[in-house]
């Protein structure tokens, strides 16, 4: 008991001159309403920006840069290569989100719609990379039902897509396409970070 009193004693000793510091407090709370704000924007489905509008223009005028921050830095979260077509939704709703924290001729509007547009070539570089794979693979693939059907006596079940080397090859081209895409990103996201004054 005297070891568990003392070992108790010793950390009430170490957190004694520890005071919490309103200040940084007041920060990260507006920080977090910030992204609270933008957050529930952009994945509410049926959200049309007004209660984000209003959310942001009922907070108070020294308040408003740590808020506008904490919106800045969802914004940036969600400036990712689009993996399905409703991506330009979500931009869309990005792209409002920055015109209402920074005005519509803002640099930051302006770049949202660059990446919106760059996002929308990914998008239609990667149909046209499985259009072209589909139309590469298949004499192969072909070729191997035909193999199948004189070895066994019948052709794979599977289709196409689900052969594993096509897999495979589709994969790795998708990766060297993305990685294409995100470099350029990624000189975007740093251009987003420099104008809002956001730090890694």
């Amino acid at each position: 008991m005297s070891l568990l009193k003392s070992a108790w004693e010793i950390a009430l000793e170490k957190t004694e001159g520890i005071e919490a510091d309103p200040e940084k407090i007041r920060k990260d709370n507006l920080i977090g309403e910030g992204r609270r704000l933008a957050g529930t924007y952009l994945t509410d489905i049926e959200a049309d920006g007004k209660s984000f509008e209003k959310g942001f223009k009922s907070v108070k005028a020294e308040d408003k840069p740590l808020v506008r921050q904490g919106i800045a830095s969802t914004v940036l979260l969600n400036v990712a290569l689009p993996q399905s077509p409703d991506f330009t939704e979500r931009l869309e709703k990005m792209h409002h989100i920055v015109e209402i924290i920074d005005g519509p001729e803002s640099d930051t509007a302006g770049l949202i719609g660059q990446i919106g547009q760059f996002m929308g070539k990914y998008f239609e570089a990667r149909e046209s990379l499985l259009e072209r794979a589909h139309q590469q693979y298949k004499p192969m693939y072909e070729q191997k039902r035909e193999q199948m059907m004189q070895k066994y006596g019948k052709a794979p079940s599977m289709s196409m897509d689900q052969d594993p080397e096509f897999v495979q090859m589709l994969q790795r081209n998708y990766t060297q396409l993305s990685n294409q895409y995100q470099e350029v990103l990624d000189q975007a996201k740093d251009q987003l970070k420099q104008v809002w004054g956001i730090e890694d």
